[in-house]
């Protein structure tokens, strides 16, 4: 699917009571109202020709929408559209109805109006001296009026910051019909903070939880099924059996181990959990059976007679078979009990590979598989990840992916490019949507992070092109600077060499191992070329953010170098070590970097201090030892 700009042919009927809320609300179109245009007028020559109606009692999606549509025509024409509450029948201007056809998607189902939308699709419906803005529900509402604002007025929000949305002048605005569709079902992101991450969700139609997703339903659950807490002192049959014992630990979904699967109170428990959950939540249609966020997976007798003989891949031993059998059960008895409902589970580390005692799943599983597509500059990699995820296509009637663009890293992980090419792929072998961990490090990963955006609700987009838009829009006459920045930003990442599951992942070591301070030192240049360069007060100050974050990489670079200084290597480091806690003061001084990687804690300790804690060992002791203070090639300097 992509999405298509033409009028909307209206066709089918509402039904019920749905209907009869639709029409009272005055969102059916009257018989005697006809489409007159493609496109209708807003403003004209700087003076307002239509005003907005919304509902006193609309859902917050839709008044966000209005404000949103309120807010560009003023910034782009300093003209400011009146809001009422209904029609006004003497007014000459153009109405613009700002609604939906449902308020979520079990409504949905009941109108017939656009069943070949998905709840989070639209009509943009040019009528006679109306607008009429229309989501199926009020996901897509706002997803319509972000495509007004993208493709009539021009609006962009490269990064959530006021100073990257930019708003184009004009003296006159015309909304075309439209009909909006995404690629993919749902487009789900974590890791977006700070004041402005909302708006950036709203403004590049990413999926916004506040109206329930459908077929979602994912997050590591099993801790909360088969709890320690619970079940621990009285059940220990319940949890795994490893090296003989069973292992009765933890509190949470990443420190308690699976349930064991072939149990069968752990079965009968799961299908009262999951029954529960649909009869508490009507509005849900996928309970989530995620394995917990762990490897401790049993190995008892029955368990072992289906998972064995183990595969001992590199991201680890498989369980598949004792946890898909485990996995079928819940979803048949869900599909008894609570028909159309679903269970979701993640296709993730140890049991990323489909099962091979069955040949497929039940209709009702919603298979996410997870991937780390980053680690796709490897031909290798990328062609193993491919023929796992193709063959998912063949277990699974639902398959979406669960992605990782961020993983925390200090140095460059970036690639508009390979983000764009894993969307295309999955689209073209039937992953239905995305969830990413988004996790940003905006000094160089902006590009791709938007660009995924993009190519997420059309995934035929030109990246080229939106690459291009990106620099000229937010950077001006340093378009050409700026875009070198990110290039070698881009190649600092895709060099070649072996990629590696969640290579960094908390862990500072290989980030060292495989740094190119050259590059860094490259990519410096042409931020500081750039920042020169501009004369335009506004787009030095874009540079300047920018350059706030590159800091911090460049601290960790100095780091990098000082370890292996032919002399007074230690102490070098410890005066690198305060430049790169000075530079991420200043980092989280910028909210949208404030997330779980690069906030001040745990986390972050233990990856910085606990990356420089052991260099310092190490350093400390190789004149004892002979052991060279560090294997980083000789040659390489730091960035300036």
């Amino acid at each position: 699917m992509h999405i298509s700009c033409s009028p909307f042919v209206r066709g089918g009927v509402w039904s019920g009571a749905i209907a009869a809320y639709i029409v009272s609300c005055g969102l059916a179109a009257p018989p005697s109202e006809q489409k007159t245009a493609a496109s209708v007028e807003i403003v004209r020559d700087g003076k307002a020709v239509a005003y907005v109606i919304v509902r006193p009692d609309a859902h917050a999606m839709e008044k966000e929408a209005a404000n949103d549509l309120r807010w560009a025509v003023g910034e782009a024409t300093r003209v400011k559209l009146e809001q009422h509450d209904s029609i006004r029948p003497d007014d000459t201007r153009t109405a613009i109805e700002i609604v939906s056809f449902a308020p979520d998607a079990v409504a949905l189902a009941e109108v017939a109006g656009r069943p070949d939308l998905p709840y989070d699709g639209a009509v943009v419906d040019v009528l006679n001296k109306k607008l009429v803005i229309r989501g199926q529900t009020p996901a897509g509402t706002a997803n319509a009026v972000a495509t007004i604002l993208m493709d009539d007025i021009g609006v962009r929000m490269y990064y959530p910051h006021p100073l990257f949305t930019i708003v184009p002048k004009a003296t006159g605005i015309r909304i075309a019909g439209r009909v909006c569709r995404p690629s993919f079902a749902y487009r789900r992101w974590s890791g977006l903070i700070g004041p402005e991450a909302a708006a950036y969700v709203r403004r590049n139609r990413l999926s916004d939880g506040r109206v329930p997703v459908p077929q979602w339903g994912f997050g590591h659950n099993l801790s909360s099924i088969i709890s320690v807490a619970q079940h621990g002192k009285d059940h220990p049959e319940y949890f795994p059996l490893r090296d003989g014992k069973r292992l009765i630990r933890g509190s949470n979904a990443g420190d308690t181990p699976q349930p064991c699967f072939t149990n069968p109170d752990v079965l009968r428990l799961s299908i009262e959990a999951a029954r529960e959950f649909f009869d508490q939540n009507p509005k849900k249609d996928t309970f989530s059976l995620c394995v917990n966020d762990n490897p401790w997976y049993c190995e008892c007798p029955d368990c072992s007679a289906m998972d064995a003989p183990y595969r001992d891949i590199p991201v680890g031993r498989q369980y598949s078979e004792s946890y898909f059998n485990y996995v079928s059960k819940v979803a048949e008895a869900v599909a008894q009990s609570h028909p159309g409902r679903h269970v979701g589970v993640y296709a993730y580390w140890n049991v990323e590979q489909p099962p091979r005692n069955r040949k497929t799943l039940p209709d009702n599983v919603i298979v996410a598989l997870t991937q780390d597509i980053l680690q796709h500059y490897d031909p290798a990699y990328r062609q193993k990840d491919r023929a796992l995820l193709k063959s998912w296509g063949g277990y699974a009637k639902n398959l979406n992916t669960y992605v990782y663009y961020g993983l925390g890293w200090f140095t460059p992980r970036t690639s508009p490019r390979l983000a764009a090419d894993d969307l295309r792929f999955g689209a073209a072998n039937g992953v239905r949507a995305i969830y990413c961990e988004a996790y940003p490090f905006w000094a160089w990963s902006g590009p791709m992070h938007y660009v995924a955006s993009r190519l997420q609700w059309d995934v035929n987009a030109d990246v080229d092109r939106i690459l291009d838009e990106f620099h000229r829009d937010c950077f001006g006459e340093v378009a050409a600077e700026m875009r070198t920045y990110h290039d070698t930003c881009e190649k600092y990442w895709t060099r070649a060499r072996a990629g590696r599951w969640f290579e960094g992942l908390d862990n500072l070591a290989p980030e060292e191992a495989m740094a190119d301070l050259g590059l860094l030192r490259a990519a410096r240049r042409y931020l500081d070329a750039a920042s020169a360069k501009a004369k335009e007060p506004e787009v030095r100050e874009r540079i300047a953010w920018i350059k706030k974050g590159f800091d911090f990489s460049t601290a960790v670079a100095r780091a990098f170098e000082a370890k292996k200084a032919p002399s007074d290597a230690a102490g070098r480091l410890m005066s690198a070590a305060e430049l790169v806690n000075a530079a991420h003061a200043q980092l989280l001084a910028e909210p949208a970097y404030a997330h779980s990687y690069y906030k001040a804690g745990d986390r972050f300790n233990r990856k910085w201090q606990g990356w420089l804690d052991a260099s310092l060992k190490k350093l400390r002791i190789a004149p004892k030892t002979g052991t060279p203070a560090s294997t980083q090639p000789a040659g390489i300097v730091p960035p300036d």
